[in-house]
């Protein structure tokens, strides 16, 4: 079982019938992941990627749909930019890059969700997860 922390930001779409999907299937991860549903990842912005370690997260993914496939038409490459300017922040923070992950799915790939969260907290697990602020 897992001890890192990770808040999991899904798209109302693909990553959500995914998050769906897998709960649907009986397939089960770990508590210490947290869904947060949000319209679609291009309305997430630094300041609420960064609150989510400032509340105790070890890392945050970012499931979403598989590119050219957003509901909105949205490019992923706006995504990625966001992205960008939070790992930018986070590296002024002393905060890991790799915290930070935007991951892609199918809709209703619950197995790949489950499968891309377990590799993503293990890999939290192996990092050095220093926060500033907190015990």
């Amino acid at each position: 079982m897992s001890k890192a922390r990770a808040v999991v930001f899904t798209c109302n779409w693909d990553g959500l019938s995914s998050v769906e999907a897998a709960a649907q299937m009986g397939l089960t991860y770990p508590a210490s992941a947290r869904v947060v549903r949000v319209i679609c990842l291009s309305r997430l912005h630094p300041g609420l990627l960064l609150k989510a370690f400032e509340v105790g997260a070890d890392g945050v993914l970012l499931l979403g749909c598989e590119p050219g496939k957003c509901q909105f038409d949205t490019d992923a490459a706006l995504v990625e930019r966001e992205c960008h300017k939070t790992r930018e922040l986070m590296k002024l923070l002393g905060l890991a890059e790799e915290r930070l992950v935007v991951a892609h799915v199918a809709r209703g790939d619950g197995s790949g969700f489950v499968s891309r969260l377990t590799s993503f907290l293990d890999e939290l697990e192996h990092m050095e997860l220093a926060v500033p602020g907190r015990a």
